[in-house]
């Protein structure tokens, strides 16, 4: 079986096991009923869904599945390894498409990344003492790669800084809900609650106030 994603009016519905057979898509022994065409049958849902259960799949149930492809009133079922490949090649497409300096800052970036992720794990995970030595040089050489990349793309340093400045803006803001409904076992009263949320909240204005600036 593959996995087959059900979009309704542009937003995802349902992801599941599936496959294909006599045009309806199944999973396992039931049916992936198309909720539209059991409404429109007359049946009932719990009828349907009782037969199904008992494996009594009458070609009228049989007609209620969905199916690949539109199956009208906005429901779209898909495979999700052809969304994945279109996704992709769409992705491809618009990286082609960037002015060549951007492609090699990207390149850049990603590589120093990667430089970042690897000294990390030997700092991290390898306990052999070369490989801890290791790890410091591919930070030292990350860190300074990083500086080099930060000097010749300008435009783009920004544009990190500025997606860096708005997910602290994100997590604060996530902070400050939470922050109305925390007492701390009844420690912390509705006032301070509140004023831990404002001020996590004026925190957040700063830093999306600051991505903006950059984003000039």
């Amino acid at each position: 079986m593959k996995t087959v994603v059900a979009i309704r009016n542009g937003k995802e519905t349902l992801r599941a096991q599936a496959e294909e057979r006599n045009g309806i898509l199944r999973s396992g022994d039931n049916i992936l009923l198309n909720a539209d065409l059991v409404a429109a049958s007359g049946l009932g849902r719990e009828y349907v869904m009782r037969e199904i259960k008992a494996h009594r799949i009458t070609p009228q149930i049989e007609a209620l599945g969905m199916r690949l492809g539109d199956n009208g009133n906005g429901l779209v079922c898909r495979w999700e390894a052809d969304i994945i490949a279109e996704q992709r090649a769409e992705a491809k497409k618009a990286y082609e498409a960037l002015p060549a300096e951007v492609r090699e800052a990207k390149e850049e970036r990603a590589a120093i990344s990667e430089l970042y992720a690897r000294s990390g794990k030997a700092l991290n995970h390898d306990l052999d003492e070369d490989n801890v030595s290791r790890g410091y040089s591919l930070r030292a050489e990350a860190d300074r790669r990083l500086k080099a990349w930060r000097a010749q793309y300008p435009a783009e340093a920004r544009k990190e800084r500025a997606a860096s400045l708005v997910a602290q803006a994100e997590h604060e803001e996530d902070l400050a809900a939470g922050a109305l409904v925390y007492d701390a076992d009844g420690w912390i009263g509705p006032e301070e609650r509140q004023e831990r949320h404002d001020d996590m909240m004026a925190k957040a204005r700063m830093l999306r106030a600051g991505a903006a600036e950059l984003a000039k």
